[in-house]
């Protein structure tokens, strides 16, 4: 049997794994920042401005992990009573912040340490998505004029459609709502199923389909 890290241990090892994965990520992001990319049309006008050398994604998504690397050590630095620390805009900059954020989440309460690799893994999804490895998750289709459907759960319009990257289990649906639980304090997920001649979902508690959406009464 595997020895058992214990949690304090294992946020950090987490924390420490986004790290890494973030710089890996922001090391392609800077690789390709400069290759402009060929949108597809059939515009062979002229454009009256000059357009930027660079991709403009990709360099918001650098600067974004610049931001956020800056972010976190300060607020490390704050919460454990040291002084504040001025860094550059340079990349060389970024990895020590991040470095240092490993380094400060030693004695960092475990709530904060769960909080910054959570934001760091959200950037590295984002990054994804703007490397083109990555789709995001979209809304339910629906008829021209048709409301959102709602979650059967939490009541709200919060149901995405997954791609095939983050369904790897089957769940083609969930609900994007973080306090969205079910009676047994699961989250909610469904998968397509094909069951009376069409194609439904089918809920983790065995529910079939999604509500309609309720229209307004007239006053």
């Amino acid at each position: 049997m595997p020895p058992v890290i214990p949690a304090h241990r294992a946020l950090r090892d987490a924390l420490r794994e986004s790290v890494i994965s973030s710089l890996q990520l922001n090391a392609v992001l800077e690789s390709v920042i400069h290759v402009k990319v060929r949108q597809a049309g059939t515009f062979h006008g002229k454009v009256d401005h000059s357009q930027p050398p660079w991709q403009a994604a990709v360099a918001n998504a650098v600067l974004d992990l610049h931001a956020l690397s800056r972010e976190m050590e300060a607020w490390l630095r704050l919460s454990q009573g040291l002084p504040a620390r001025q860094r550059g805009g340079s990349s060389a900059n970024t990895r020590r912040a991040l470095e240092n954020v490993i380094r400060l989440s030693e004695v960092a309460q475990d709530g904060t340490v769960r909080g910054h690799t959570r934001e760091l893994d959200a950037w590295g999804r984002r990054a994804d998505t703007v490397l083109g490895n990555r789709e995001m998750p979209k809304k339910l289709p629906r008829q021209p004029g048709e409301p959102e459907r709602i979650c059967p759960f939490c009541e709200k319009r919060t149901l995405r459609i997954l791609p095939f990257q983050l369904n790897p289990t089957g769940e083609h649906v969930k609900c994007t709502n973080v306090t969205c639980f079910d009676v047994d304090g699961n989250r909610p997920f469904a998968r397509l199923e094909f069951f009376g001649g069409e194609w439904v979902l089918r809920w983790q508690d065995g529910i079939i389909g999604v509500p309609p959406v309720k229209k307004k009464e007239a006053a």
